[in-house]
């Protein structure tokens, strides 16, 4: 008769209990070490301003749209403003990368912005870019915001 090896179930428990610890204690330390990237600094203080941006999207929606694309060869982004939107007084292009805020950009819009304007993304990550841009013509804010894919 062969004696096959019997483990006390209170050792048994112990074990499982001691790698369920190792196990949980292992992924804590696994998400403290990933990096956690808010969508902005201020994201409080952007909240509190949403009605306004909300009005300068809707503004931007009546027929000054601005026209997003990445160029022939995807080193740069154009970008061209509606003959409507009028004589820009200000404005910012953001260009936001969800997955790395460590790369977003932000340029001013020129005042002379009729027509094209380019942003050149040499060096840029390839992938899932947000385009921003709002701007202020007279008294009336706009706000658009368009998704582009560098190749």
């Amino acid at each position: 008769m062969t004696r096959g090896l019997r483990v006390h179930w209170g050792v048994a428990i112990a074990v499982v209990y001691a790698l369920f610890a190792i196990g949980t204690t292992s992924f804590v330390v696994f998400a403290m070490k990933q990096p956690v990237d808010l969508v902005s600094s201020d994201y409080y203080e952007r909240s509190l301003t949403y009605d306004q941006r909300l009005r300068a999207t809707e503004n931007a929606a009546v027929g000054a749209v601005p026209l997003i694309a990445p160029s022939a060869d995807g080193h740069a982004i154009d970008i061209t403003m509606p003959p409507s939107a009028g004589p820009v007084s200000t404005g910012r292009v953001t260009l936001y990368r969800a997955s790395d805020a460590k790369s977003d950009r932000s340029v001013p819009l020129p005042t002379q912005a009729r027509g094209a304007l380019r942003i050149d993304m040499t060096g840029a990550r390839h992938g899932r870019w947000i385009v921003q841009i709002q701007w202020r013509v007279g008294e009336r804010d706009f706000y658009h915001e368009q998704s582009v894919q560098l190749p």
